[in-house]
């Protein structure tokens, strides 16, 4: 007969598989007449299923193996103390003993945050052992929940770091080619680069106005995560940027006025009076 360390260990390796496929890491296993019949593992992510918890999972599994709902004589093996879920499935199932490592001082039903297992008023009674490997599960456990709390900020202020990527769509409704996307990573560079840039023809075809209509679209959109330096480079930017356009203008109506000119004016034909 193996001890309740070597069920609890293989639990810990199902909880390990869940964490590798991106779910909590928590594992259950089913004893029954000292073999393990049946392993469980988080999978409610992955199965889209809110109930699919690591012990119902190997409840449900132990059920197809024993062809019954009643797991009379049967163990359960469990890295974390089971929710009330879980534990009214525990009990409905007849589970003789379980034993878990960690407890769930948020969410356990085993007297950590509620009392569910064992109730006075139910008419099952589950001997409960806990606190086996409960630092190694915990500790996992943990590492876990602060990994995924770090990503969540970075993915936070990231924005305010790198680039934000621009939208696929037109930049606005008076630019209408697809020519009109600024390479990735160009409201990065330093004002000027940004400007001459903002003003070729392989990214603002119909001049620098509307690369100030980009520029201001970004702006508008990603100030409120950017730094202040950024934000006032950018607006260095367009101050460059309306220089341009400022320059532009006197000139285009010059080449308007110089094409007039050569333009020969008709002239109405008189008609004379005998």
């Amino acid at each position: 007969m193996e001890t309740d360390e070597h069920y609890l260990r293989a639990a810990i390796a199902a909880a390990r598989a869940a964490e590798a496929d991106g779910e909590v890491p928590v594992g259950a296993v089913v004893v029954h007449a000292g073999k393990i019949i049946a392993t469980g593992q988080n999978r409610v992510i992955r199965d889209a299923d809110p109930t699919a918890h690591a012990e119902i999972v190997a409840l449900r599994a132990a059920g197809r193996v024993l062809d019954n709902y009643r797991l009379e004589n049967c163990d359960l093996y469990v890295t974390l103390e089971p929710c009330a879920m879980c534990a009214g499935a525990i009990l409905h199932a007849r589970i003789r003993r379980l034993v878990y490592a960690a407890s769930d001082p948020k969410a356990g039903a085993c007297g950590s945050a509620l009392a569910v297992m064992n109730h006075p008023l139910l008419n099952h009674r589950v001997e409960v052992a806990s606190g086996l490997l409960a630092d190694e599960c915990g500790a996992f456990l943990t590492a876990f929940f602060r990994a995924r709390r770090n990503a969540v900020k970075a993915s936070r202020i990231q924005p305010a770091q790198e680039a934000v990527l621009m939208p696929t769509k037109k930049w606005s409704a008076k630019v209408t080619t697809d020519s009109t996307h600024p390479h990735q990573g160009l409201f990065n560079e330093d004002a000027e680069s940004i400007a001459k840039s903002l003003a070729t023809k392989e990214v603002s075809p119909k001049g620098p106005a509307s690369g100030m209509r980009m520029l201001n679209f970004y702006i508008n959109r990603a100030g409120k995560n950017l730094p202040e330096a950024r934000v006032q480079e950018l607006e260095k930017a367009k101050t460059i940027l309306s220089a341009m356009i400022a320059t532009r203008k006197p000139a285009a109506k010059s080449a308007k006025k110089a094409a007039a000119k050569k333009t020969p004016k008709k002239t109405a034909k008189k008609s004379s009076t005998k």
